[in-house]
């Protein structure tokens, strides 16, 4: 077979247009609002409802020789089929 050599092709020196975004502020989002007062009463006292009623359930579990998580519950514990 003969051996094919190709000529690099000369680069091309033509200018090609380029784009720009001037206004890059238009598409930046503005902040969230600040949550009121009230929202963040709100938002910690249901965080530390979550907190006691946890606490409540791993000192029974403890209490009870158990483990606090329910195997029916965990991923691990529907693969193996010990679902209802």
């Amino acid at each position: 077979m003969e051996e094919r050599t190709y000529k690099k092709r000369p680069r091309s020196l033509m200018l090609a247009p380029v784009f720009v975004r001037v206004d890059e502020r238009r598409h930046v989002l503005p902040p969230p609002p600040r949550p009121s007062w009230q929202e963040l009463v709100i938002g910690w006292l249901r965080y530390q409802a979550v907190q006691i009623r946890w606490d409540l359930e791993r000192g029974l579990a403890r209490l009870l020789h158990r483990s606090w998580i329910d195997p029916r519950r965990t991923r691990r514990g529907r693969e193996r089929g010990d679902h209802h």
